[in-house]
């Protein structure tokens, strides 16, 4: 498997969801048909509010990711059964507080 690191996605806006974006660079990684296998989602020990793994076309929330304590944070991640068929561009995230935002990677087979 290979990493495609997306690196800490902030939100300017609490409640306002920032859509999975890639950069040219990270989209050559991906197969022709620009999906991946898995996307891991994880809270960002720096931050100190809840973020949020969202839908991004409708934005209902997938999966919260508390605050991180006492050096353990929580994740997030879906994975295809075989195969990479999950498309990234389906995930938005969201923060409680404005510059905060969770470390997100996504892995191609």
């Amino acid at each position: 498997m290979r990493a495609i690191p997306l690196g800490k996605i902030a939100v300017a806006t609490p409640g306002t969801p920032v859509a999975i974006t890639l950069t040219a660079a990270q989209l050559a990684l991906l197969p022709p048909t620009g999906q991946c296998h898995k996307i891991e989602v994880w809270a960002d020990t720096a931050d100190n509010a809840a973020t949020f793994v969202k839908d991004a076309a409708s934005g209902l929330k997938i999966a919260p990711l508390p605050a991180p304590s006492g050096g353990h944070c929580e994740h997030w991640q879906a994975s295809a059964q075989e195969g990479n068929r999950i498309n990234p561009l389906n995930f938005a995230v969201d923060a409680a507080t404005a510059t905060q935002g969770p470390i997100v990677t996504l892995w191609v087979i």
